[in-house]
């Protein structure tokens, strides 16, 4: 895809394409895109004028959103006399991000391609010849006639596999290692939306760097398993516990029901530490990894619970 800048009277003085793959680079403190273009520059048709190509920037939305960047000023400063064209002049545009508008691109593309929008402006003064000076350097002097900002954008999507493999990495984003995990089924279990909405939430608060009320969603997300139940004690009798509700228990199957039993109560007792005053904080890495389990066994769940019977017709 290529888009072109015109001016007044609908002349094609530039126009710009993407010039090959988009990259990441920086820190995770502070990650940047790098975007390469390719333009191609026209100078003027007038006899005695010349285009100076000063300067580009660009705001970067993600598709149909608001736009979450802006670049770095890129410093063009290539002048082109009438008559003439230059083409492949390539332009490297900085984006500077964060780790939490980093984090929203990578959400907002849903396990798919990247897909960007760039919203270009390039700025180009007209110069006119005053004086030719013979052998001096530069031969002539030249005077400003008209300065002019044009826009222009384009569309760049960035495919599923370079994003997860290059560009997050490059940036450092990805040190803790990013895990996609299949979407949880929740169409065919409106029991368990309050689940589905508690990680919703507990991944926007992590993104926002909220890792406790993170976890704390967590434990919720895990309420709809389990019921108050008997359980022995180390004496020898029972005591009031939260058990695995036992309906997961005949339709996931006797080992099914004992692993998810444990894996559920040791990820509900970590997630449970945010709802008392005295515990100690989560840091990143500790509320992805219990976002990413709970997630995992929530999914595991619903995907292994055979369909409820049908119920015969009155």
């Amino acid at each position: 895809m290529s888009n072109t800048f015109t001016l007044n009277d609908g002349y094609i003085a530039a126009e710009v394409r993407l010039h090959s793959v988009i990259s990441g680079t920086g820190r995770a403190e502070l990650p940047i895109l790098l975007v390469p273009l390719d333009f191609t520059l026209r100078g003027p048709r007038q006899p005695g004028r010349c285009y100076d190509f000063r300067e580009l920037r660009c705001r970067v939305s993600p598709f149909d959103s608001t736009y979450v960047a802006d670049s770095r000023p890129a410093n063009l400063d290539i002048r082109v006399p009438a008559g003439k064209e230059l083409p492949s002049n390539l332009v490297h545009l900085e984006i500077p991000l964060d780790r939490t508008r980093l984090a929203l691109l990578n959400r907002l593309r849903k396990g798919q391609d990247v897909t960007l929008r760039l919203d270009l402006e390039l700025q180009i003064d007209e110069l006119a010849e005053i004086k030719r000076v013979p052998g001096a350097f530069p031969s002539s002097i030249w005077g400003i006639a008209g300065r002019y900002r044009r826009q222009g954008s384009l569309t760049v999507t960035i495919p599923r596999s370079p994003w997860l493999d290059q560009i997050l990495p490059g940036t450092e984003f990805a040190k803790s290692y990013l895990i996609e995990l299949p979407a949880i089924p929740i169409d065919n279990c409106s029991d368990l939306k309050l689940s589905l909405d508690a990680l919703q939430q507990a991944v926007k608060l992590e993104g926002m760097g909220f890792y406790n009320e993170a976890v704390a969603q967590c434990r919720t997300a895990l309420e709809p398993f389990f019921e108050k139940g008997q359980a022995p004690d180390a004496a020898g009798g029972t005591q009031t516990k939260r058990v695995l509700k036992a309906a997961w228990q005949t339709r996931l199957g006797r080992r099914t029901y004992d692993w998810l039993s444990g894996s559920f109560l040791a990820v509900n007792q970590a997630a449970n530490q945010p709802h008392h005053p005295s515990s100690s904080g989560f840091d990143q890495a500790e509320a992805q990894m219990l976002l990413i389990v709970t997630t995992a066994l929530i999914s595991y769940a619903i995907k292994t619970r055979p369909p409820a019977p049908a119920q015969a017709p009155p």
